[in-house]
């Protein structure tokens, strides 16, 4: 029994290290996503903003609180591994329901409904007000897309250098612009990322509960070791 407990000491350790790493890798997902959708939501409420740092802060504490579960694995603590456990046991309850939140926001036809009205009424704009423009041009050149449901939304209009790859002085002409409109690509944009965000959630949320089992496992060890009087 005692070696079995050594072994899932060091098997936490091993854990610990890979439950670091995935904190970075959170992290890192939510700065991109966040930064992704910043111009966007400031625009329009996508939805996403609040899972994406939801995941830049878990990501951060995932990082710290992995130095527990190494310490009180390496240490044999009992009150640091319990400590892990229940932090582990927090941001796993944490990260199911951000996962769920994602996949509701994705799924929601409301949400999309409400982007896709915001966008056409930022798009009314487009020709008088200087920060519509911006923001349409942004979402165009970005997504590789045009209009709000295609090119045919500009009328009598020029269509702008940001509806196609081929510039030709500040225009472009209707056979090099982008087919997609807008609408339609920001909704595939959105739907990548809230399942990306619910996917990699219940992903981590699952390497996280055989830590949590691990690390329970260890304490109950080391508490009944040390009532033996001897270490694991």
């Amino acid at each position: 029994m005692g070696c079995g407990m050594g072994m899932i000491k060091y098997l936490l350790f091993i854990f610990n290290f890979i439950f670091a790493v995935c904190g970075l890798g959170i992290l890192t997902l939510g700065v991109l996503v966040h930064l992704q959708v910043l111009g966007v939501n400031k625009q329009i409420e996508t939805g996403l903003a609040f899972p994406a740092i939801t995941l830049i802060v878990l990501g951060s504490i995932i990082f710290v609180i992995s130095f527990f579960g190494c310490c009180g694995a390496i240490r044999e603590s009992h009150c640091m591994t319990i400590t892990f456990a229940s932090f582990l046991l927090f941001i796993l309850l944490v990260q199911i329901a951000v996962a769920v939140y994602a996949f509701i926001v994705v799924q929601n036809d409301d949400n999309f409904r409400n982007i896709s009205e915001k966008y056409q009424e930022i798009f009314n704009g487009y020709f008088y007000n200087k920060d519509n423009k911006e923001f349409i041009d942004l979402v165009q050149k970005n997504l590789n897309c045009c209009g709000v449901h295609s090119s045919n939304d500009y009328k009598d209009h020029s269509i702008p250098a940001s509806c196609c790859n081929v510039i030709k002085n500040q225009t472009c002409s209707i056979s090099d612009t982008f087919t997609r409109g807008c609408v339609e690509a920001l909704k595939d944009t959105l739907t990548l990322a809230g399942t990306v965000f619910g996917s990699v959630a219940i992903a981590v949320a699952g390497v996280e509960l055989i830590g949590i089992i691990f690390a329970l496992c260890l304490a109950n060890s080391i508490k009944n070791a040390e009532r033996r009087g001897y270490r694991v």
